[in-house]
């Protein structure tokens, strides 16, 4: 029998003690914790082949149909290799084809540009002919004209602020910027093989995961996730490039200079929402220089008005269409997440918009269901 003492200690190490099932939560949480904590440090450690790895992600959701459609016309031995072999060289082509073309008529264009500013800095920049032409101002642009840019002593004070040692550590940084990318490209490359291979097993354990973590909701955020990223596919790089495209008939119709070069400049600036205006007014200033008036301002109006309608209708209903996205979100994530997290957050900053605008709307809506 217990003694008084020990009746009045039992409730008290009864309420104290924790149950079995307080128990295995408080284990779960640190297992969590625990994990977290681990896969935290193991991204810090991989560096900046992290940059790989986010890129093989989002390379391997957009090429997953792709994946899928082929899987299911082509079942032949070996096809889990061949196939994700043959989507990431068929991607590696993509991207290396046109850098290879950039690089060789940049190579071709140094040459003529180097004797051009030797050129520049002894005779000077010559009045273009469009300037006596011009209805009001035109003697006060010739006159400002040839004080200044007609003016070789003038060219030349310009020309000697550009001071070597700059223009040497700027080159410098490029090249290591470029070595850095060429690596970074080729890991995501060999990472997007690997997920494609793996992808039934990767598919199947974030599915669980999800639902562990979220519910029955989980699939309604992948598909939002997976949808923020293969719309910002289409929406960025598609109708960049056609937006390039287009502005190039109008430079080779007008007589551009290099105008293939000045097109792909364009078609890469397009890219960015905003961007591309930049890089069209530069384009602009070359044909107003090199060509005449008239074909600077048809080029001009004529580029403002594919990248009106491109920026401003195609590319919303292509990126923010299929997850119901307003515009101004899919614009403030894709040049939030380009200052914020550089050109990866072209793609992070529609997803978070995509995730955030998703739990507004769970959270403030009516009959609205996971």
């Amino acid at each position: 029998m217990m003694s008084a003492h020990e009746h009045s200690q039992a409730p008290a190490r009864a309420i104290c003690a924790p149950s079995r099932e307080e128990a295995h939560r408080f284990h779960l949480w640190m297992q969590g914790a625990l994990a977290l904590v681990v896969t935290l440090f193991t991204l810090w450690t991989f560096g900046r082949f992290r940059q790989s790895i986010l890129w093989g992600g989002i390379l391997a959701v957009i090429c997953w149909p792709l994946f899928t459609r082929l899987r299911l016309r082509w079942n032949r031995p070996h096809a889990e290799i061949i196939i994700p072999a043959g989507i990431s060289g068929g991607v590696a082509l993509i991207f290396l084809m046109p850098t290879l073309f950039l690089v060789s008529a940049l190579s071709r264009q140094a040459h003529e540009g180097s004797n051009w500013i030797k050129d520049v800095s002894r005779n000077g920049l010559a009045v273009p002919e469009w300037v006596d032409r011009l209805p009001i101002a035109s003697s006060a642009i010739k006159h400002w004209w040839q004080n200044n840019l007609a003016n070789p002593d003038r060219i030349h004070v310009l020309l000697h602020h550009l001071k070597t040692e700059q223009t040497l550590g700027a080159v410098e940084h490029v090249g290591h910027g470029a070595i850095n990318t060429l690596v970074v490209a080729c890991f995501a490359l060999l990472i997007l093989f690997f997920f494609l291979r793996a992808g039934d097993n990767i598919v199947a354990r974030i599915e669980i995961f999800g639902k562990r973590l979220l519910g029955k909701r989980s699939a309604l955020m992948l598909h939002h996730v997976t949808g923020a990223i293969r719309g910002t596919m289409a929406g960025l790089v598609l109708v960049g490039l056609g937006e390039g495209a287009l502005i190039t008939l109008s430079y080779v119709i007008a007589g551009a200079p290099q105008s293939l070069l000045l097109g792909i400049f364009t078609a890469c600036a397009a890219m960015i929402p905003m961007i591309g205006g930049f890089a069209l007014a530069l384009c602009v200033v070359v044909i107003l220089l090199k060509c005449s008036l008239t074909a600077a301002i048809c080029v001009g109006v004529f580029g403002a008005l594919i990248l009106f309608l491109g920026d401003h209708f195609v590319r919303p209903v292509l990126i923010g269409g299929s997850i119901q996205l307003p515009f101004m979100w899919v614009l403030l994530g894709i040049l939030g997440g380009l200052e914020t997290w550089g050109v990866e957050g072209l793609f992070i900053g529609p997803v978070l918009a995509a995730l955030t605008h998703l739990a507004w709307r769970l959270t403030s809506g009516h009959g609205l269901k996971a």
